[in-house]
């Protein structure tokens, strides 16, 4: 697949992830709390941050920020959350390659617990 200017091997798109978005669910109690609901098992290329995006992220006190090629989904915005290895990472932006809805490139960063 070529995008861009850049060639990329569909191949690489081999880290599953699963595509969340939050809603509100009844805990024990009967009470309402924040939660998520899967929307996706997706196949992802994941590329973690290297070199300068690493020194910038330290500088900006963001932690695991990485980059995440999938293929084009509707529905996934900056409110949803992206599952990897069980750790929950926040979507910071969303790129729809060339405007073509074939591709998705997410830019991500670990969410704190809690």
């Amino acid at each position: 697949m070529k995008i861009g200017t850049k060639v990329t091997n569909p191949g690489e798109m081999r880290t599953k992830i699963t595509l969340q978005s939050r809603t509100v669910v009844q805990d024990a109690g009967g009470f309402s709390v924040p939660g998520w609901t899967t929307i996706a098992a997706v196949w992802s290329k994941w590329i973690n941050a290297h070199g300068n995006d690493v020194l910038q992220a330290q500088i900006e006190k963001v932690d695991a920020p990485a980059t995440v090629l999938i293929r084009y989904r509707s529905g996934v915005d900056t409110t949803c959350a992206v599952l990897k290895d069980s750790l929950r990472y926040e979507i910071i932006s969303i790129d729809n390659i060339q405007e073509r809805s074939e591709y998705l490139e997410l830019k991500v960063i670990r969410m704190k617990a809690g």
